[in-house]
């Protein structure tokens, strides 16, 4: 689906305004997360899924998937 685009000629991107979490299920690399995101263009996406692995929780230095999603989506804390 996305061959037809060429990263080189558009700019992307758009901040996510807010997301939900509608369901984790947990398997041996990890998490497969469903998520409904709000974006700012005004755009919703709905039933996303997001795959969490334990390597990535250990960057994100956490445990929490919950705080892994929030990692992964660009929701840095700025203290």
């Amino acid at each position: 689906m996305s061959d037809f685009l060429e990263s080189i000629e558009y700019e992307t991107g758009t901040a996510i305004q807010t997301f939900n979490i509608i369901e984790v299920k947990e398997h041996a690399e990890g998490f497969e997360v469903l998520l409904d995101i709000d974006l700012d263009s005004g755009y919703g996406l709905e039933g996303v899924k997001l795959i969490v692995t334990h390597e990535d929780l250990d960057a994100y230095e956490t445990n929490d998937i919950h705080e892994g999603v929030k990692y992964a989506l660009g929701f840095f804390d700025q203290t």
